[in-house]
């Protein structure tokens, strides 16, 4: 179960955009995490022509993750009359929107707690958010995805700076086909992201295939990753 990546940069890293990824079967759209810039490169990749079915993820409250999320709910809304459908198990996420003056007239919102799996019946997908470590300030999740059809399952890990055992052990019994994975050349203590150092000590190098590196930052070693065995996502359509 592949994404397609809408931006991979982290917050700083404005080069490569937000981190934002989506899949879309059937007229329907799942999209990852909204950032400052997301909405302007949905419409610039006219991801939203042939859809008439939109739901929306966040796996946390910042900024570069749901910076353009209440611009994407009125478009869908009043552009496209389509009413979209937001999953968040964080609550700051339902508080920002109202800020907005979102409201349930123009978005169906859906709160996933934790280990409440959300299903998607067009994409044959059920959601699953699973709490991750990155910032004291917010609560963070993880999402894993398991299509009904192929049985194929991805985890794409939002902002963390460590992976859930749950995940690496479905990584190591063969049950998790991609990780997409928050890595960082910044390597200190108290980092709130993955560095590439600690991603080498967690994965062995046997199962490096099926990693996909995302929300990189500024001057990040990518031929480095590739020659360590692992993947770099990479967005569609390139850079401008």
């Amino acid at each position: 179960m592949k994404l397609k990546f809408i931006g991979t940069g982290s917050a700083f890293n404005t080069k490569l955009g937000n981190t934002s990824a989506y899949i879309k079967e059937n007229n329907t759209l799942l999209l990852l995490d909204c950032g400052e810039l997301t909405f302007d490169r949905i419409l610039s990749l006219n991801i939203l022509s042939d859809v008439n079915e939109i739901h929306i993820a966040v796996t946390h409250a910042h900024p570069d993750h749901i910076g353009s999320l209440g611009s994407l709910i009125f478009y869908c809304y009043f552009v496209k009359k389509i009413k979209p459908i937001f999953h968040s198990a964080d609550i700051k996420s339902f508080e920002l929107l109202d800020i907005m003056g979102v409201t349930h007239e123009h978005c169906y919102l859906y709160n996933c707690i934790s280990d409440q799996v959300a299903d998607i019946k067009n994409l044959n997908l059920q959601l699953l958010f699973i709490p991750t470590k990155h910032v004291k300030e917010l609560i963070s999740f993880g999402i894993l995805f398991l299509n009904l059809i192929t049985r194929e399952n991805a985890y794409y890990s939002g902002d963390s700076y460590e992976i859930p055992k749950s995940i690496l052990r479905g990584l190591e019994c063969g049950e998790l086909n991609y990780l997409y994975q928050d890595t960082c050349k910044a390597d200190y203590a108290g980092n709130v992201h993955l560095s590439l150092r600690r991603l080498v000590e967690v994965i062995p190098e046997g199962l490096r295939g099926k990693i996909y590196i995302m929300h990189t930052d500024e001057n990040f070693d990518f031929d480095k990753a590739k020659e360590l065995g692992f993947n770099v996502a990479e967005i569609e359509g390139g850079i401008e």
